[in-house]
């Protein structure tokens, strides 16, 4: 009786097994019909615009057929400008998407989210490798945006421009900060944008945002200078200053983790102090284990951090602000100490082989 009722089970789940990979053989063709609703729904202006939306989660790759579609709509003035920039980022990229793309960021009359959103989608999708002249005919055309009215499409040209370490761009951006007016694009912003050029060609420009009192701001300084070894020890004073706001503090930390070399000596203290806020602890913890891996820092530099770490480890209650455990984030940390710092290995001994 078992014998039979054990065959019986066995052939329902070999069965099932089959059912299964049949289904499975057939889904492909479920999910083209799903694509092909999708794209009929998206192409469709007389649907909702809620429903096109909804519909251009499911569009997938679109069909040969389906580009000059995409750049109808993508083109028609009188479509919902959000249909508009998904299909013009899902058309290919060529010549027409170049002419399209150009004529609607040229147009100040058009949607400033549109007109935004083109300029990021071109610029990535432009690269070196594409001939001269199309690259030229994108930073005229981001040049002549550098003044526009409308401040998406303006910022969204900087940092195009800037990424591209465009001439025209910087000195503007250089200009307004030296006279400490007319900032084009929000300060924090003009500010990270020279970080992005290369923070060392612009630290006499950036020095006097170290003491901004707006925090964002300052936070951006505190990032970009760090590599100036005439702010440094004031941006270390930032960081170690819990009075400092917590946005200027964790950038601080960031970017000191990076060219401080006395970092570590300072992050073990900060781990290890009750009286920290959970947030600090966490980023300095997290910065300090980033020096690690990429700097050769020395055996005792190692041990140091590693006993910080073990010590953070078997505290509770240490909570941030987006709900991290701090004590359970430095206790995932001990067996990659273990692994990779031969020093760390040898001093936790028998405490590694128990992780």
């Amino acid at each position: 009786m078992y014998a039979k009722t054990s065959i019986r089970w066995f052939a329902v789940v070999l069965l099932s097994g089959v059912f299964s990979i049949a289904s499975a053989q057939t889904n492909p063709d479920s999910l083209r019909e799903v694509k092909r609703r999708a794209t009929e729904t998206f192409l469709d202006s007389s649907k909702p615009t809620a429903e096109r939306l909804q519909a251009a989660t499911k569009l997938g790759y679109p069909e040969a057929e389906t580009f000059p579609e995409l750049l109808r709509v993508g083109t028609d003035p009188n479509d919902d400008a959000r249909v508009r920039l998904i299909a013009l980022k899902r058309y290919s990229y060529d010549d027409k998407y170049i002419d399209a793309v150009l004529a609607i960021i040229s147009n100040p009359s058009e949607d400033e989210t549109l007109a935004a959103g083109l300029i990021d989608d071109i610029t990535r999708r432009t690269t070196f490798r594409q001939p001269a002249e199309i690259r030229q005919r994108l930073q005229s055309a981001l040049r002549e945006r550098l003044d526009d009215s409308r401040a998406a499409v303006r910022l969204a040209a900087y940092r195009a421009s800037v990424s591209s370490h465009d001439a025209v761009a910087i000195d503007k951006l250089v200009e307004s900060l030296r006279s400490g007016s007319n900032f084009p694009v929000p300060l924090h912003d003009a500010i990270e944008l020279l970080d992005v050029d290369g923070s060392t060609k612009h630290i006499i420009t950036l020095r006097p945002y170290l003491g901004n009192p707006d925090s964002t701001v300052q936070a951006q300084a505190a990032r970009a200078l760090a590599v100036d070894p005439e702010s440094r020890q004031a941006i270390v004073g930032l960081a170690l200053d819990i009075k400092t706001p917590k946005v200027v503090r964790i950038n601080a930390l960031r970017a000191l983790s990076r060219e401080d070399k006395q970092f570590m000596n300072y992050a073990v203290e900060l781990m290890g102090n009750p009286r920290e806020v959970a947030d600090i602890r966490y980023e300095v913890m997290k910065a300090a284990m980033g020096r690690l891996n990429y700097n050769s820092e020395p055996a005792d530099i190692q041990i140091s951090f590693a006993r910080a770490v073990e010590r953070l480890a078997s505290e509770r209650g240490v909570i941030t602000s987006d709900g991290r455990d701090v004590g359970a984030e430095a206790k995932k940390l001990i067996p990659h100490l273990c692994r990779s710092f031969p020093a760390v290995r040898k001093y936790l001994g028998s405490r590694c082989q128990r992780q």
